[in-house]
Parts: C-alpha cells; sequence; structure tokens
C-alpha cells in the first residue's frame, strides 16, 4: 500500500504577526493574487479531559505564507485563473432622475371610485396608462393625496416620500 505524500511546509504569519510553520495542501490563483489552502497542527480538546493534536486547515493569503528553504511544492494541486476571464462587471449606478411622472388610477373592482393613486416614472414598465405630470412638485402632490402611494418597482416610494420634519409622524404614546 502506497503512502500518501507529505505536503511540503511554509511559514505562516498570523494576523497579529506570531509565525508557525505549517503545510500547504492547495493552491488557487485568484484575480487580485494568490490563496493557499493551509494546514496548521494545533491542540483542540473534542473531550475536555484528553486535548490531542488536531490540523486546523484554512485558506490564506500568499502575503502571508512563506515558503521554506530546499522544499518541493511542485507536486502541490494548484488552480489557475483561465485565460479568458471576462471582464468585471460595470458599477451598478442609480438610475437617472426622473424628468416625468404619470398618475395612475386604479379602480375598486366592486365600485366605480379610485381605490388608490398610485405615482410613477414615466419610463416605469409596469405603469398603465395615465395623467402625464411633468414637474417634481405635482408629483408629490398626487403622493400626498389621500390612498396615493408610489411605485417600488421604479422607486418612486422613495424618491418622492415626503422628507424633513414634517414627514416625521408619531405613533402611540411618547416616552
Amino acid at each position: 500500500m502506497a503512502s500518501t505524500p507529505q505536503p511540503p511546509p511554509v511559514t505562516v504569519t498570523t494576523p497579529d504577526g506570531q509565525t508557525l510553520r505549517g503545510q500547504v495542501h492547495e493552491r488557487r490563483q485568484v484575480r487580485n493574487g494568490w490563496l493557499y489552502r493551509v494546514g496548521i497542527v494545533l491542540w483542540h480538546a473534542p473531550d475536555p479531559d484528553h486535548p490531542e493534536p488536531g490540523e486546523y486547515v484554512a485558506w490564506m493569503p500568499a502575503t502571508h505564507i512563506t515558503p521554506v528553504a530546499g522544499a518541493d511544492y511542485s507536486a502541490v494541486p494548484t488552480t489557475r485563473l483561465p485565460q479568458d476571464i471576462p471582464p468585471p462587471a460595470p458599477p451598478l449606478r442609480p438610475p437617472d432622475p426622473a424628468t416625468a411622472w404619470s398618475v395612475e388610477r386604479e379602480r375598486s373592482p366592486y365600485t366605480e371610485t379610485t381605490a388608490r393613486t398610485v405615482v410613477h416614472r414615466s419610463d416605469c414598465p409596469t405603469a398603465r396608462p395615465g395623467p402625464a405630470i411633468g414637474t417634481k412638485a405635482e408629483a408629490r402632490n398626487a403622493m400626498a393625496q389621500p390612498g396615493a402611494r408610489g411605485c417600488a418597482v421604479c422607486g418612486t416610494d422613495q424618491s418622492l416620500a415626503p422628507q424633513g420634519p414634517a414627514a416625521v409622524t408619531r405613533r402611540g404614546p411618547s416616552c
């Protein structure tokens, strides 16, 4: 029966500056360098009365790993990034500010009265046809009507929400 070769040794610098001897089990290339899967033998006690040595294994950045002179690292399993790495996704940016809004008046299914009013951006994909509003002040006035709300899809529930001290409402007794 063939024995498994012993992983090569390395010196590990812990985050608090200590240096320990460990073993490299694997290495992996990442976008900004290399990570090493290193094992360090420490004491652990599954039974509090009988501590025993046990290996702690974790991925560590290359900046905390120092090779040991004379050690052969050629057998360490290595995973490299593919050469055709897709470019990183563009950063998320907030939508352009709205320049027009629309008002959707939802009808009650039981009566012909308006059940509630929804204010949308003019480019909202969920908006149904409704009267157009050209200024932010008019959109805020439409939101101030009883039963009105902003659309969560296009963000008018946040962008047209009342702001300032007048927007604060107390609920229940104050302490």
